[in-house]
């Protein structure tokens, strides 16, 4: 059975992961840049097809020795959370893209968002251009 005594870096206390929305528009994009315009913040795509906005930072309520101060009453969040499902368990990485920096957004939004935006739109503009006929 998978443990936490195990892990070496308590690495499921060092940051905060939350899910957003799959990012669709202009908005979305630019709020990505600015997400990862802060330090120890990253936005990824992960194995399951989840957009995440994840918040490097320790818990508080870590002990010099990685042990958790408060582990009998701790965060129902904490408790909750299974050896089964850590990154120090895992295989490989937990995301297909991710992005650290602004330039990273940039380019992949450039390479790849841009282009099928403008794909979308030409497409769209062939529809109106029948409909009015």
């Amino acid at each position: 059975m998978k443990s936490c005594d195990k892990c070496p870096d308590s690495a499921c206390c060092r940051d905060v992961t939350v899910g957003i929305d799959e990012p669709e528009t202009i908005k979305d994009w630019d709020e990505i840049r600015w997400m990862v315009a802060h330090q120890n913040v990253m936005v990824y795509l992960d194995n399951e097809d989840d957009w995440v906005v994840e918040f490097k930072t320790d818990c508080t309520k870590l002990e010099d020795n990685g042990k958790c101060k408060i582990y009998n009453n701790r965060p129902h969040m904490c408790s909750n959370h299974s050896p089964e499902n850590c990154v120090f368990y895992g295989e490989g990485d937990v995301w297909k893209l991710k992005f650290e920096t602004i330039e990273e957004v940039e380019k992949h939004i450039k390479e790849k968002v841009k282009p099928k935006m403008i794909k979308k739109l030409e497409k769209d503009l062939e529809k109106a251009k029948k409909w009015l006929e």
